[in-house]
């Protein structure tokens, strides 16, 4: 059963991630898809943020990580709807400071991002930050959603890399040690996305 159902997922993903390839590589020529992404986005985070802290997420924030979303998503060609439920999964849209130093949105150690900023400077300068000093790096995960956003999604793209573009096994590392019950949750948050936003 528990193999079926992980199959099933594995399906979803798939599905989600081929259907929002297209959302991720069209320029913005395609503005409706765009305006789409944006709306699913906003109405998701900020119920998801709702649903953990009983309150408003500011407008403003909101936006930001949408930006930073989708940004990352065409810098990296990785899926919106990968990086949302990564988020979701590791913070519920909250900008937090974990158990062992991990940093903002997408919960990342300053030492595992100064690594992947110099893995891929180029990136990093066509996105306006030029620096790789440590100390800046650990000030702007906290205070800055779409560097955040970023330097996770340039971590997921290194470990997709690392794996042969097993998403499965990217996922799983993404939280350290190649957690299965981990990837299972994001696999888990992406078909559960794609039910209750058929339309995106």
């Amino acid at each position: 059963m528990r193999k079926k159902i992980l199959m099933l997922l594995s399906v979803l993903l798939v599905f989600s991630y081929s259907f929002a390839a297209g959302i991720t590589y069209t320029s913005s020529s395609n503005e409706q898809t765009e305006l789409k992404l944006k709306t699913f986005l906003k109405d998701f985070i900020t119920m998801q943020y709702k649903n953990t802290m009983r309150k408003d997420l500011s407008t403003n924030r909101v936006y930001d990580i949408i930006d930073g979303i989708i940004d990352a998503s065409k810098i990296f060609k990785i899926s919106p709807l990968m990086i949302t439920a990564i988020i979701d999964t590791e913070t519920n849209f909250r900008n937090i400071i974990g158990k062992m130093g991990e940093i903002g949105y997408m919960q990342i150690r300053p030492t595992t991002a100064k690594y992947i900023v110099d893995k891929y400077p180029e990136s990093f300068e066509k996105a306006g930050y030029k620096t790789n000093d440590l100390n800046w790096i650990k000030k702007r995960l906290l205070i800055d959603p779409k560097y955040n956003i970023l330097v996770g999604t340039a971590y997921l793209k290194h470990l997709l890399n690392y794996h042969d573009q097993n998403f499965y096994s990217a996922i799983g590392w993404y939280n350290g040690g190649g957690n299965e019950y981990y990837a299972n949750k994001v696999i888990y948050k992406i078909a559960e996305i794609t039910v209750t936003y058929p339309t995106i």
